[in-house]
């Protein structure tokens, strides 16, 4: 919970800063002056429940995320560098947040995570190989209804739309909790693109990375984004299941065709499929250079009897997530309209059970959360 007025002042500050309002603007629309407004964000004016209740309104953020401590990683990466503090942070921060609550809420318990350290392209393929085995995914089968399969592993996965466009692309973010892990996958680009961003985030959970704020997931080029992207491609296709499929589809005499069926099959864009298979021995050259720059038509999968899937559609949340809100609503733990906000737009509000009364202790946790005066 905040330690002082000074800490809220910073949640306003950041949450105004990204809603794109000048101090003059948010307080016009809470009938405040830019004084008061300044005095709020530099933690020399108190705020009563009933303007904490509107100023959350007019920022469009839960009450709780101004009254709970900020994840220490993602303030450590931009203490003192506000360039750095990105709509995307404060959106993956308000995630964790949700996970976090659910956790205390007693209706979502994330399982243990051993932590594995990886220091070769050779171990990460062994650590990927290992994940799969304990989410119960053979070696040899696609990881289809892949959020689910990471929560196994204790990563809690959301595909949304970020809250706001930059100039620089962004794909997606992780972070560490106590228990558990939080990422942030981009709703643009296409399934393939983000199934690759989530192993790519499951990496960072394995290897027990604090805080991985590096959005653009496949330019990485530090030696340990490789090693990453090397245990995501060895999760998604491992080698084991490559080479069976290229024999399956008699890779050797039809080196494009049976890309295009490996690519569909494992739910993998056509760049990471091509590189996959020329990475474990399958694809050679001269083939490799003649089939990978030239991407699969419409035509090419019709005439193969094939259909591109998706299970990465945004709005998406972790599905034990998404039954651990119900799990609160029905218990009286949450109200309907936090429901809907934890469920970002994957339920409509007539789809909800029948409103059970609020336990006096879910109506006043947050507002009890402000500092004393």
């Amino acid at each position: 919970m905040s330690k002082s007025w000074e800490e809220l002042g910073r949640r306003v500050q950041d949450a105004r800063k990204q809603a794109g309002l000048t101090q003059s603007e948010l307080g016009a629309g809470l009938d405040l002056d830019r004084t008061a407004i300044s005095k709020i964000e530099a933690g020399q004016r108190t705020v009563d429940s009933l303007e904490l209740v509107r100023l959350a309104s007019a920022l469009r953020r839960p009450i709780g995320w101004f009254v709970t401590d900020p994840i220490p990683s993602i303030v450590s990466r931009r203490q003192g560098r506000e360039d750095l503090v990105r709509a995307e942070d404060l959106q993956l921060e308000q995630l964790a947040l949700d996970v976090e609550q659910l956790i205390a809420l007693g209706v979502l318990t994330p399982p243990a995570q051993p932590a594995a350290k990886i220091e070769s392209l050779d171990q990460a393929e062994l650590v990927a190989l290992a994940a799969r085995k304990r989410a119960e995914v053979s070696e040899l089968e696609p990881a289809w209804d892949l959020t689910r399969i990471t929560e196994r592993l204790g990563l809690y996965v959301f595909v949304l739309p970020f809250a706001q466009a930059n100039a620089t692309p962004a794909e997606g973010s992780y972070v560490a909790l106590e228990r558990g892990g939080v990422a942030l996958v981009s709703a643009a680009g296409d399934s393939g693109r983000r199934r690759f961003t989530i192993a790519h985030e499951l990496g960072h959970h394995v290897l027990a990375d604090e805080f991985a704020p590096e959005w653009v997931v496949s330019g990485g080029t530090s030696e340990r984004e490789k090693v990453i992207n090397a245990f995501a491609i060895h999760f998604l296709l491992p080698r084991p299941a490559a080479l069976d499929r290229w024999q399956r589809h008699r890779g050797d005499e039809d080196p494009r065709g049976a890309a295009i069926h490996i690519a569909v099959e494992f739910g993998l864009s056509w760049s990471a499929a091509c590189a996959q298979l020329h990475r474990v021995g399958c694809l050679r050259e001269p083939n490799y250079e003649r089939v990978a720059p030239i991407s699969p038509s419409g035509a090419d999968f019709m005439e193969r009897g094939l259909r591109v899937r998706s299970d990465v559609d945004a709005p998406l949340v972790p599905p034990d997530y998404a039954a651990a809100v119900i799990r609160a609503l029905r218990r009286g733990k949450l109200g309907p309209t936090r429901a809907l906000e934890l469920l970002h737009g994957t339920l409509d509000a007539r789809d909800l059970p029948p409103e059970r009364p609020l336990s006096l202790e879910s109506m006043t946790s947050e507002i009890d959360a402000l500092p004393e005066r």
